[in-house]
């Protein structure tokens, strides 16, 4: 029960980070601020490193509470983009190195419009589990 209590205390940094580095480059690569690119690299960056124990407490976690059908959904749903937003910033960080071509550029965009939209997925999920279903004392 620790994990589980644990992991809504500490998904917030790497959660932070993903938002924010993704607007911040996105931001800084159309407007051509490199300062502000650099940083929302450098939060990405961080964001993905510092996502992985993050995940492992919420595995950990995850097998203290009993699932029940009404919430099993959303732990689903939740699991899926928190799994998915880690593959999708790993990728954005392995295409940085391709972000001087044209086809490295849009897809690395791409990636990072779609690593926020899954981050901000798993946020709702996880903050329904938290909030409406009362995980993990519930």
């Amino acid at each position: 029960m620790f994990f589980a209590k644990l992991h809504p205390l500490i998904v917030h940094f790497p959660v932070g980070l993903f938002v924010s580095g993704a607007i911040f480059e996105l931001y800084g690569s159309f407007r051509g601020e490199k300062i502000v690119a650099q940083a929302g690299a450098f939060n990405v960056q961080f964001g993905f490193w510092s996502s992985l124990p993050v995940a492992v407490v919420g595995f950990l976690g995850l097998r203290s509470i009993k699932l029940k059908d009404e919430f099993s959904l959303f732990v689903t749903n939740h699991i899926l983009f928190t799994l998915s937003t880690i593959l999708i910033f790993f990728g954005v960080i392995f295409l940085s190195r391709f972000k001087d071509t044209i086809w490295g550029k849009v897809l690395y965009h791409c990636l990072l419009l779609v690593g926020l939209f899954t981050v901000l997925n798993a946020g709702f999920y996880g903050g329904e589990l938290v909030h409406r279903f009362n995980l993990p004392a519930g």
